[in-house]
């Protein structure tokens, strides 16, 4: 009789343990940002509160700083052989260019290119090289929903959107430019949480049949408002064709998470870190 009260003890124990560690949202643990850096996504400032039409002519502006500091943003591989896209605002101007490969394991960047008519660059990792998405040159409709997933503030999640229109955004400070952008309103955010996107930027956002058709380039938290680059980008960098080791998978409402989990698992959407000059 003891015996089997021993025995009773030990199985509730184990399936403590099973129930209290089985459901880890990612296989890397949340960590905080990088000593002195920032959580990369610039502020927005828009016309009015109002729905974006399509082809809005106001356009929005993004104020840069102009100083470069610590931060950080997200990649997502574009071809199998070390390619990585983000955004040109979180790595213009750093001293040294990092992916985040693991824990404290920071890999350099072998070469950084940065576009001058658009926020979005590329990256070329040294060892890193996971299996790279489908990138998409069709510019989503309004009423499409997106999934945007990546490191805001510095932490592993994804975001629900729904395209509103489409714009120009203008960026000051540290550079000028114009760029058209599409417009979207956020749904929902997994796991919840409040206040800004930043530390998004760079990262991807996939359409329901898993092609990328974006990248994050700024946002409007009180507004609920994110704005993406025209996937027309992914072309005029010569991103667009598949060139082997691609991967898609079909994204629903109700389990997007799960697929961001696996991508940051897979390091095919990383964390990038600048380092100030």
């Amino acid at each position: 009789m003891r015996r089997s009260r021993e025995i009773f003890t030990y199985l509730v124990i184990i399936v403590f343990f099973i129930i209290r560690y089985a459901n880890v949202d990612e296989v890397e643990p949340r960590r905080p940002l990088p000593e002195g850096a920032e959580e990369n996504l610039p502020p927005v400032l828009i016309p009015d509160d109002g729905p974006l039409p399509d082809n809005d002519d106001r356009g929005v502006t993004v104020e840069l700083d102009s100083e470069v500091k610590n931060g950080v943003g997200t990649a997502f591989a574009a071809r199998a052989d070390g390619i990585f896209i983000t955004a040109r605002h979180v790595v213009d101007g750093c001293g040294k260019i990092y992916l985040v490969k693991g824990p404290r394991m920071l890999e350099p960047v072998a070469s950084a290119t940065s576009e001058t008519s658009r926020d979005f660059a590329v990256l070329r990792a040294k060892s890193l090289k996971p299996q790279a998405f489908e990138l998409s040159v069709d510019s989503p409709k309004r009423g499409d929903d997106g999934y945007m997933m990546g490191f805001p503030q510095g932490k592993p999640a994804d975001v629900r959107a729904t395209v509103i229109g489409r714009t120009e955004m203008r960026s000051t400070g540290r550079y000028r430019m114009r760029e058209p952008v599409v417009a979207w309103v956020e749904r929902e955010r997994r796991p919840t949480f409040g206040g800004s996107l930043g530390g998004i930027s760079g990262g991807p956002v996939f359409n329901g049949e898993g092609y990328v058709v974006g990248t994050v380039v700024a946002g409007a938290p009180r507004r609920g408002r994110v704005y993406t680059t025209h996937p027309k980008v992914f072309e005029d960098a010569g991103l667009a064709a598949p060139v082997g080791g691609t991967q898609r998978m079909l994204i629903k409402r109700e389990n997007f998470d799960e697929n961001g989990r696996a991508y940051r698992a897979s390091r095919s959407i990383a964390q990038v870190y600048c380092e100030a000059p």
